[in-house]
């Protein structure tokens, strides 16, 4: 009991590190896109 709380636990806080890193990575991606469509909006 205490170890499957304990994993579940534990998957949860990888699930958590995941999500995070994915929302950074897209994130990211659409700030480039932004200032492409900028500087294509600028020529």
């Amino acid at each position: 009991m205490d170890l499957r709380s304990r994993m579940r636990a534990s998957m949860l806080i990888v699930i958590m590190f995941c999500m995070m890193c994915v929302t950074s990575v897209l994130g990211r991606e659409e700030q480039k896109q932004a200032d492409t469509y900028a500087a294509c909006e600028v020529r």
